[in-house]
């Protein structure tokens, strides 16, 4: 299990030092906001008599959100495509 865990930390390490700076700079952000996501999920867990329940409901509403957006379709923005043309019509190029 260690050298498991090893090799996948020396792989994103040797991925992101060779995106440069930027790319450490990606890891740190994204290291930070795992362990708040981690921080929060053990504080809700631990709430006194309920927070298993509250846990599973939020895990369970965010999957039905998922699924139904998933049936939905993509999201559709009013006003056009962020100034790329409202996709009717001719083609400019």
């Amino acid at each position: 299990m260690r050298t498991y865990a090893s090799a996948v930390t020396a792989k994103l390490a040797v991925s992101h030092l060779a995106l440069g700076g930027a790319g450490i700079g990606g890891l740190l952000v994204h290291l930070f906001i795992w362990h708040e996501i981690w921080r929060l999920t053990f504080y809700v867990w631990h709430i006194p008599t309920f927070g298993p329940f509250i846990f599973f409901s939020i895990i369970a509403a965010f999957i039905g959100y998922r699924i139904w957006r998933q049936q939905r379709g993509p999201r559709r923005r009013r006003g056009g495509s962020g100034g790329y043309g409202t996709g009717s019509g001719p083609r400019d190029w």
